[in-house]
């Protein structure tokens, strides 16, 4: 399905609404509020209420269009567009394409990334894994003085990312290029003595004794690949997400830049599915997972 079907299949408020309620309650329509199953529909057919609890709710609440007076068929083009375009949309070109201010875009955007970041991918990585680290924003200085720059250089921030051979990727944002921030990312991300390739950086020298195998290549000798070891996997992966992130969005503050790193990793993780099934796959990973405490949290950080 390209841009011009999907627009026609969500062009109204209505339709948007039907795929929103059986993508929430594909079996039994349940209270967002306390869970029971003993709902009642009103004549409208937009409002429900609990036979338990008597709460009154829509489909919407609970998820990240709660509260929210931009139309259904938007949200659902931007959630379209953010999750099919490669290196991601910026909130300006949503704007233009939403018809509607640079802010409420922004918004938008943050909304769609914060589910992402939530539902997350919790299963580790295992058989054959890379690790990498890249860095973002400070001066443009080589590899081994970033790294040790890091802690210093509060606009230089590292971003961690860690692929499992023909399966999916984990980045995220660390708070440096130490090994005491990296090595609890690997035990909590990847599976016990599952095979770690990484280049040469000191941080991961302890693998083997965390219980992980370690091959390593070393680009300082401009060795980038020894027999099946070798890292060009997630260096790839950042050549694509530091293109989105300085062709797209140009700068990233720290605050949100876990958000980018979810939105590329969910991108990337869905690469061999079409347009259509991601964004299908987005409601189904994101939508029950928000609680309005969560998504008030949320809001108070952006």
């Amino acid at each position: 399905m390209n841009l011009l079907e999907f627009q026609r299949k969500f062009s109204s408020e209505e339709a948007c609404l039907e795929y929103l309620e059986q993508s929430r309650w594909p079996k039994d329509r349940y209270c967002p509020h306390c869970g029971s199953i003993k709902t009642y529909k009103f004549a409208d057919g937009k409002l429900f209420k609990c036979g338990d609890c008597r709460k009154q709710f829509t489909a919407k609440v609970g998820t990240i269009f709660s509260d929210s007076k931009i139309p259904l068929y938007k949200w659902f083009l931007a959630i379209y567009l953010a999750t099919s375009l490669k290196k991601g949309i910026s909130s300006m070109q949503l704007s233009r394409y939403l018809g509607v201010t640079q802010k409420t875009a922004w918004f938008m955007l943050q909304r769609i990334r914060f589910a992402l970041e939530k539902s997350g991918n919790n299963n580790l990585l295992q058989d054959v894994v890379e690790v990498d680290e890249t860095y973002l924003g400070g001066k443009g200085i080589n590899r081994a003085k970033e790294r040790r720059s890091t802690e210093q250089d509060y606009n230089k921030q590292v971003v961690m990312g860690m692929v499992q051979r023909g399966g999916k990727a984990k980045i995220k944002h660390v708070k440096s290029a130490g090994a005491r921030a990296l090595l609890p990312e690997i035990q909590q991300n990847i599976a016990p003595n599952t095979q770690i390739y990484s280049d040469e950086y000191g941080a991961y020298k302890t693998l083997p004794r965390l219980g992980y195998p370690h091959g390593t290549v070393r680009h300082r000798s401009n060795q980038f690949r020894n027999g099946d070891i070798h890292t060009q996997t997630i260096e790839g992966i950042w050549s694509h997400f530091k293109r989105g992130i300085n062709g797209t969005y140009h700068h990233v503050s720290p605050k949100h830049l876990q958000k980018y790193c979810s939105e590329y990793e969910y991108r990337y993780n869905t690469r061999n599915i079409s347009d259509i099934e991601r964004f299908s796959e987005w409601f189904a990973s994101s939508l029950c997972r928000l609680t309005y405490k969560e998504l008030i949290n949320a809001e108070r950080s952006i």
